[in-house]
């Protein structure tokens, strides 16, 4: 059997265990040789995904890498490798330099690399698995090393109680997962999706109560309402590129589940689900929406807007198949694209400010690059025309407009214009908010700045490709 496809699985998980193997053998205290073989070993990643796209559909009848499969790889890669760039420096530099909040520094650099890899292994296997029991490795696999991520500052109180509000959570979620896969499994009789598919076709209350189950459990990984509880705590307390990382990789993994799922064997029972999508959405973007206007806090600003992005992702599941997956990738892209953004032009404010919204105060004097990035981050997010968010959230409001829902889409759109208000303020402060003295902010130089420059270019860019990805 052609094993080729699978090129990108072996090498994350070689790279993790040479980023092991170096920590051990070097002794990498500042985390420096560790962080450029993971990053190198994340750019042969994306390279073999690129190189081996032509060979999709391929691998074994319970593994398979598939076209769309491609899309959530490169997702995941892109956000691992956007997250590895975000924490540079985070270890030679003392506490957290993305925002100094934390008083002793995290140990163990070859442990915090190879936990991001492996990960995203997990990832890889999640959108492979062609049956039940692969699928929730992965999915395990994907969720496990983000406990170890987000307590990474061992002697931070903030920190462990991240780690440890995470993990309550994760278990919830975990015994909904596996209590639905049961109820599938004795509903189909096998493990496989072509069974469950076959199954579902003749839907049974066994087969949609495990559906319904499975759907909070993963609800919990892109923090859906009333599973969203842990989101606030956990992105303030984490370290910040766990935090980025959370926004960006764990949503899209999560989402993936949900689409490997209904996109897939359980697409029959999909349509008739449109009442659970359709409450799920309208309270993460209410909860997510009104939540954000009383954040000071910027990561917690930013757990909100995850949790109303949430809502805007459903409405992907609520009509044709084919174009909900489409609409879904390419919102995922540029929802990316902007949350990594911000995370950058956070970092870019120093490692000596807090992290709440005076932060960016006249930063559009000191780092217009920034600012500019900043600017570029909330109006996507908003969906303001004709940055790439605009283009994305009227693709996933047109799959829910040509099956008629309506109501459904009104309140996308009002809380989609009710969500200006707080994505206005950050502007606000770099743009428009009376300076104060502060000292002066270290310079980006080249390295520094690139990433900002790409991650605005995707933002303004990917509004331009309405085709992207098919």
């Amino acid at each position: 059997m052609n094993t080729f496809p699978v090129l990108p699985d072996l090498l994350l998980l070689a790279t993790g265990v040479a980023v092991l193997v170096a920590d051990a053998r070097a002794r990498d205290e500042d985390g420096k040789i560790c962080g450029r073989l993971a990053a190198i070993g994340t750019v042969c990643v994306l390279a073999a995904l690129l190189f081996t796209r032509s060979s999709v559909s391929g691998g074994w009848s319970t593994y398979a890498v598939t076209p769309q499969g491609f899309w959530w790889r490169l997702i995941f890669t892109l956000a691992l490798f956007f997250t590895q760039i975000l924490s540079a420096g985070y270890f030679d530099n003392g506490p957290d330099s993305v925002g100094a909040r934390h008083a002793v520094p995290p140990q163990s650099p070859g442990a915090f690399h190879a936990l991001l890899l492996f990960c995203v292994l997990g990832m890889f296997v999640l959108v492979s698995a062609r049956e039940l029991l692969t699928f929730f490795l992965g999915l395990e696999l994907a969720t496990l090393p983000l406990f170890a991520l987000a307590g990474f500052q061992s002697r931070s109180g903030e920190s462990v109680e991240a780690a440890s509000k995470l993990m309550v959570m994760a278990g919830m979620a975990t015994a909904l997962n596996l209590f639905g896969l049961s109820l599938l499994y004795g509903a189909a009789g096998n493990l496989s999706f072509d069974g469950l598919a076959l199954a579902a076709s003749r839907p049974s209350r066994l087969l949609e109560l495990g559906a319904l189950l499975l759907f909070g459990g993963i609800g919990f990984k892109i923090s859906l309402v009333p599973l969203q509880m842990w989101a606030p705590d956990v992105y303030e307390g984490a370290p910040t590129p766990v935090t980025a990382f959370l926004s960006v990789g764990s949503k899209a993994a999560g989402l993936a589940a949900m689409a490997a799922l209904f996109f897939g064997p359980l697409d029959a029972l999909r349509l008739g689900f449109y009442p659970v999508f359709a409450v799920a959405a309208v309270a993460s973007m209410v909860a997510g929406n009104l939540g954000a206007m009383r954040q000071h806090n910027a990561r917690r600003f930013m757990a909100y807007s995850s949790i109303a992005q949430a809502g805007y992702f459903l409405l992907a599941f609520t009509g044709d198949s084919a174009r909900g997956q489409s609409a879904l990738l390419f919102n995922l892209f540029v929802y990316g694209a902007a949350t990594l953004a911000f995370f950058f032009a956070l970092r870019a404010t120093g490692p000596k400010r807090v992290e709440e919204m005076g932060a960016f105060r006249d930063l559009s004097r000191e780092k217009p690059g920034a600012a500019l990035l900043l600017l570029l981050s909330m109006f996507s997010l908003a969906g303001i025309p004709p940055l790439a968010g605009f283009l994305g959230k009227f693709q996933l409001f047109s799959v829910a407009m040509r099956e008629k829902h309506y109501a459904l889409v009104f309140i996308a759109v009002a809380n989609s214009v009710l969500s200006l208000y707080y994505y206005l303020r950050p502007v606000k402060e770099a743009y428009v908010a009376n300076p104060e003295f502060r000292p002066p902010l270290p310079r980006l130089g080249f390295a520094g700045s690139l990433p900002l420059w790409i991650l605005a270019l995707a933002v303004v860019l990917l509004g331009l490709w309405p085709g992207f990805p098919r």
